[in-house]
């Protein structure tokens, strides 16, 4: 019930705002026609525990030369992704597809070397094993190293209308580990799930934005499908500040991100205590071209 009154709302709003884009133009700057451009969030985050960096050096091609809402933003856009924590390291390639302004698509492929420490890797023949912090740290010994592929399709819906946003990504994840004995499921700490091997997984964050200037406040929407019990969803606030506003310069919208998270069902986590995640994000455009 929860889910389907969250997509017939998002949905709403979705129409709206694409009727409300179609029907005005708005005198928008056109981005360069070709960017070259780092990316980059460091996070660290609570219940889960974790601290990540994820980096990726892209290329990006302008698809249309558009003032429209719709068409202003539209590229193609590829380059190599690097993932690093205590735990293992990802390192592999992305393209981005945004043929229209309210839809994005992102393909990704990731080889993953887990290094055996910090707990990981732990896994099981069983989809339903549990895996609460404290079971997972009484079994840190039998945590082993090993390497595999990760495959991913990420399609988000986007809009924004004056100062309210609205995206909802969704995320469909194969995985080819190579684990211990006749395990086909194992502990991964970004899904917080129990995850089969050489099986789809899907997962679902979608936010409701307020965005004025540098501030970004609002409410987040996270589910986790792993295809057992074992699926769970969140739901809380939102908070960005960005210390500047600037695109396509050599050092682009700083932000400093704060997300909280209370479980709406878990199998491995209850009572009051919230996901906690706190990031720093900015990029670094490297060419100077703008737009014709």
């Amino acid at each position: 019930m929860r889910i389907r009154l969250m997509y017939m709302l998002l949905g709403i709003f979705m129409f709206a705002g694409l009727s409300s884009s179609m029907a005005q133009e708005q005198a928008s700057p056109v981005p360069p026609s070709d960017r070259l451009y780092w990316a980059s969030l460091s996070i660290i985050r609570y219940n889960p525990l974790g601290l990540e960096t994820q980096n990726r050096l892209m290329y990006s091609k302008r698809l249309a030369d558009s003032t429209s809402p719709l068409f202003r933003d539209t590229f193609i856009a590829l380059g190599p992704s690097v993932k690093l924590n205590p735990a293992y390291v990802k390192a592999g390639g992305l393209i981005d597809f945004q043929p229209i302004g309210v839809f994005n698509l992102r393909l990704g492929y990731e080889f993953i070397n887990y290094f055996g420490t910090q707990g990981y890797l732990q896994s099981s023949p069983d989809g339903d094993a549990r895996y609460s912090d404290d079971t997972r740290e009484d079994n840190e010994d039998n945590a082993y190293s090993t390497k595999g592929h990760h495959y991913f399709a990420e399609p988000t819906i986007q809009m924004k209308v004056g100062k309210i946003a609205a995206r909802s990504k969704f995320g469909f994840e194969y995985w080819a580990l190579d684990l211990h004995r006749d395990d086909d499921y194992f502990y991964d700490a970004t899904l917080d799930t129990m995850v089969p091997v050489e099986k789809l997984v899907w997962t679902n964050d979608s936010d409701l934005l307020f965005i004025s200037g540098q501030l970004t406040l609002g409410l987040r929407y996270s589910a986790v499908f792993p295809g057992t019990e074992q699926s769970h969803m969140r739901l809380g606030p939102l908070f960005a500040w960005s210390f500047n506003t600037d695109d396509y310069t050599s050092f682009n919208k700083p932000t400093l991100l704060v997300i909280l998270g209370w479980y709406l069902n878990h199998p491995n986590r209850v009572g009051p205590v919230p996901y906690a995640l706190v990031g720093f994000a900015f990029s670094m455009d490297f060419l100077t071209a703008k737009a014709n």
